[in-house]
């Protein structure tokens, strides 16, 4: 029985060392999906803790406590991971859940279950979504991958190019949202 357990910690031990090693600067294996149910990879929209975030991720660049006006104290914070020129990730926890409300990127190691991702022309993600691309507030159009009450899903265009992909949960610590 002890060697069992034992490989089973090796186990354990090699996914998380693999994880850590993937994504160290803040970017996603090359095949980290983000879905429509809230998964990003293996962590999930309301579900993950922040140490999970950081388990995955690593040390942010920064974090950022978040504010909803007029409150003077913060309802969550955000990591932020550089990814490259011009490219940030950032994961949100809400403090009142200690869970990840929030998910925004704008690397291409990014990519929806249908292949869309940051970089790619808007009209090949529209056609791989089989939705269209319809006027935003604030980054510009949005491709609506899931728009309900507590769930936000969207792929940001600019220039005829996916720009982010931006999940905002049921407890988001943003108090506008994507308007």
């Amino acid at each position: 029985m002890p060697i069992l357990r034992l490989m089973r910690r090796l186990a354990l031990f090699l996914a998380f060392a693999g994880a850590g090693v993937a994504t160290a600067v803040g970017a996603a294996s090359p095949t980290t999906v983000v879905r429509v149910d809230g998964r990003i990879g293996a962590l999930r929209i309301d579900v993950a803790t922040e140490a999970q975030v950081r388990a995955i991720a690593g040390k942010p660049d920064r974090v950022e406590d978040e504010f909803i006006p007029p409150a003077k104290s913060p309802v969550g914070h955000t990591l932020y991971y550089r990814c490259g020129r011009g490219c940030e990730t950032a994961y949100s926890i809400n403090n009142a859940t200690g869970k990840l409300s929030d998910f925004e990127t704008s690397s291409p190691s990014f990519m929806t279950d249908r292949g869309s991702r940051v970089g790619m022309r808007a009209s090949e993600a529209a056609r791989r979504e089989g939705k269209k691309f319809v006027p935003g507030c604030g980054t510009g159009p949005y491709l609506h991958l899931r728009w309900a009450t507590h769930h936000v899903f969207v792929l940001t265009g600019w220039g005829g190019k996916v720009r982010q992909i931006i999940y905002l949960g049921p407890h988001t610590i943003y108090y506008d949202g994507l308007c």
